[in-house]
């Protein structure tokens, strides 16, 4: 009898014994299949035997519903790079911080990647604009004031609805690799901040942050003059926190700090201990010593390895690219894109800007 098999009887026993003969015939149905597929088939067979009121069910129902419809629009662009920009909704077309998002997203366009805004006017409809609606997303949400779609995405097939901030919010990150804050309200201040904690704490990808401003302006100086100095002040975060974050009033600039951290690093995940990268190009072997030189002091233990084919469990469409693994001392999430960096650097360096 197989694993998935001898786990079905205990996994049903806390099910109405009506349904248990259904249930198995679901479970076996999909034995050779992901077993997160059981583990979810599982859990929500178990809420809907539970005796939770109507509210809390109709919240779960919603919100599967949500994640569901997010995850249909967005697989088929898994392979495209995506960056997600927030901004104030109340920002007119005439106003420079509008401009400004325009043309960042037109660059980003023209680099290849998409961009994600939350669907509404102001900065949001300014990103769409630059970007156009073949390269736009929007993940709008419902409010007690509707928050009516832009001109742009209005009727795209990457434009959908959320009824719950966090959803909508999960998939601003989960499908982002980069995000741009451009001058905003709560809104945006609470999105950038949420980005932030998700970093530092480690329980997103690293990606690069810029905040984005007009030339001339200084939305953004406040925080990163007196605020992120008086935080470090007060040992309240720590003093490379400001690796997660880039001050720009280039569009320009800010494009190429997004293309730059992708020159080689491919993408990240984390196998038990340990925090994997997965790179285009190897490092050399004097490279790799480098790496190791500046930045052994952020290892819990061991060093930093350059290793292929590992773990099996990786993705299979990954399984082609080299990979360094490290023991990172979790406490120092925030010198990861420091490392993602100077690994790139020093790949560029040693190619000599040549392919491998």
């Amino acid at each position: 009898m197989t694993a998935a098999k001898t786990a079905h009887p205990t996994g049903l026993c806390d099910l109405p014994e009506a349904l248990r003969p259904h249930v198995q015939g679901l479970l076996d149905a999909l034995e050779h299949d992901s077993p997160y597929k059981r583990a979810l088939l599982l859990e929500t067979m178990r809420l809907i035997a539970s005796p939770h009121n109507t509210a809390d069910m109709k919240m779960v129902s919603n919100v599967i519903q949500e994640i569901r419809k997010g995850l249909d629009v967005f697989e088929p662009y898994k392979a495209v790079r995506k960056v997600s920009i927030f901004g104030s909704a109340r920002t007119p077309p005439e106003n420079l911080r509008y401009q400004q998002a325009k043309k960042c997203a037109a660059i980003l366009r023209d680099n290849g990647l998409m961009v994600i805004t939350g669907g509404g006017g102001g900065i949001m409809q300014a990103a769409n604009e630059g970007a156009g609606e073949a390269q736009s997303f929007a993940i709008n949400i419902n409010l007690p004031m509707e928050q009516f779609p832009n001109p742009v995405v209005d009727g795209s097939s990457r434009h959908f609805y959320c009824k719950y901030f966090f959803t909508r919010k999960l998939f601003f990150l989960k499908e982002s690799d980069a995000v741009i804050l451009a001058p905003g309200g709560f809104g945006t201040l609470d999105e950038g901040f949420e980005t932030l904690t998700l970093l530092q704490t480690g329980r997103t990808p690293p990606i690069p942050v810029v905040l984005l401003e007009a030339p001339g302006d200084d939305y953004w100086g406040p925080l990163v003059n007196s605020w992120m100095r008086r935080l470090v002040d007060d040992h309240l975060i720590g003093p490379n926190d400001h690796n997660f974050l880039y001050h720009t009033d280039s569009a320009e600039s800010a494009v190429r700090h997004i293309t730059s951290f992708y020159s080689n690093y491919h993408s990240f995940r984390y196998v038990g201990e340990w925090v994997l990268l997965r790179i285009v190009c190897p490092l050399s072997d004097d490279g790799l010593l480098r790496l190791n030189a500046e930045f052994s002091d952020v290892l819990d233990q061991g060093k930093i390895e350059q290793v292929s084919h590992w773990p099996t469990s990786d993705d299979k469409e990954l399984d082609h690219l080299p990979r360094l693994r490290m023991k990172l001392d979790r406490g120092r999430m925030n010198v990861l894109p420091e490392i993602i960096r100077r690994m790139n650097a020093i790949v560029e360096s040693d190619n000599h800007a040549e392919p491998c």
